[in-house]
């Protein structure tokens, strides 16, 4: 017996597989270079948002330190102007003390009831004599150095000129030297 190789029937292809068979046909060097490209296009995106994020961080980070320069800066304008409020503050308790307010009235003219009379609401009495009895204006006996330097204030309510304020201030002697050891407690 000879062996002869069988033969299938085939049956033909039919119309449309032989017609899209040219077009499923691909080239084995085209698909890596596709892959490849594919490659490239993903990792720019990457790169290009890991840029975007730093970008965006170091935005927020200028935002911030700026915020907090202008943060000291408040802070420092703060400050002083709590030291000028202060200032201020003291040289109005000066104004208003009751030796500035007499040295400036009697600067103006001003001077002292020594008895005074008095109104009671209840019954409307009259209490004291309604006649003045005024003298001459006393120095102050107990003299304040925080006013030496202030100007009095004349008729209209401006400051006068400070030549005045320093005609008036008071003569103060040199300070005492103290003499001897400094006074301190006994320690053990």
């Amino acid at each position: 017996m000879s062996a002869q190789p069988v033969r299938l029937p085939v049956a033909p292809l039919p119309d449309r597989i032989r017609e899209e068979s040219p077009q499923h046909l691909r080239s084995v060097i085209a698909e890596p270079q596709k892959k490849r490209s594919r490659v490239v296009v993903v990792s720019a995106v990457l790169v290009g948002v890991f840029l975007g994020l730093l970008g965006i961080q170091l935005a927020l980070s200028i935002i911030i330190s700026s915020g907090a320069y202008e943060a000291r800066a408040l802070k420092v304008e703060e400050r002083d102007l709590m030291r000028v409020e202060r200032v201020l503050s003291q040289n109005m308790d000066k104004l208003s003390s009751p030796q500035n307010l007499a040295a400036n009235a009697a600067q103006l003219g001003m001077v002292e009831n020594l008895h005074p009379a008095t109104l009671r609401l209840s019954d409307g009495a009259i209490l004291g004599t309604l006649e003045t009895a005024t003298s001459e204006v006393r120095e102050n006996r107990v003299p304040n150095a925080t006013l030496a330097t202030l100007a009095p204030v004349d008729a209209a309510g401006l400051t006068a000129d400070q030549s005045a304020a320093k005609s008036q201030a008071p003569a103060t002697s040199a300070p005492v030297r103290w003499k001897g050891k400094l006074p301190a407690p006994a320690t053990h």
